[in-house]
């Protein structure tokens, strides 16, 4: 086969054109390479990549909520607990009548002469009921600190919401005492909120331990 004047010249011409021309040509099929076939590779990369990170940076978020929820969970297990013991030592409806002969036996076996002794009407306080007990008694100080003893010591929480003391001249006892002892009912609901009033508190802060050692 005859090639063209113009290419024979070139074939039988200096090979450092026909060097640089094979170069040329070399760079040309790379170049084409990479803009037909690598290119659009190295786009989906830099795609998946970063997509990747994203996922990465989701997953730790992901186990954090996780850690965050189970500690949440502790929390609240703890503070039905804690409920539940404090709702425990809270007298029911039925157990008031019980109670109430309780602590008459506390203040009469402390010696003190009991002459009132009178349940007040319920007030309901958030999550709990508070039932008010008006006590009037005599006795001396031994008496009275005997009295309160055993009220610590009843099962169902019974505190000292109110006392005055009014020392006697004749007779024989030393003093009067006018308290106003309190003891609680749960609630299941608080009662609805007053227009204005703020937020009822949760449940488990409706009884302080202070009180429920009382």
């Amino acid at each position: 086969m005859t090639l063209p004047p113009f290419l024979q010249n070139f074939v039988d011409g200096p090979k450092l054109p026909k060097v640089i021309l094979g170069v040329l040509g070399l760079v040309v099929i790379v170049g084409g390479a990479w803009f037909l076939l690598l290119s659009p590779v190295q786009a989906e990369i830099t795609t998946l990549e970063a997509r990747r990170q994203q996922l990465a940076t989701e997953l730790a978020q992901a186990r954090s909520q996780v850690a965050e929820l189970q500690r949440f969970r502790r929390e609240v297990a703890e503070l039905q607990t804690k409920l539940d013991m404090l709702k425990a030592k809270l007298p029911t409806e039925k157990e008031t009548p019980a109670l109430y002969k309780a602590v008459s036996e506390a203040a009469q076996g402390s010696g003190l002469g009991v002459s009132l002794f009178q349940p007040r009407e319920p007030r309901p306080k958030d999550y709990v009921t508070e039932i008010p007990i008006t006590i009037t008694a005599e006795g001396g100080y031994h008496q009275l600190g005997l009295f309160f003893e055993k009220v610590a010591t009843l099962e169902r929480v019974v505190k000292v919401a109110e006392m005055k003391l009014t020392g006697l001249v004749k007779g024989r006892t030393a003093l009067r005492a006018e308290m106003t002892l309190a003891t609680y009912m749960y609630r299941d609901a608080p009662p609805p909120p007053k227009p204005g009033a703020p937020a009822a508190p949760k449940p488990a802060a409706a009884l302080s331990s202070k009180e429920a050692r009382s």
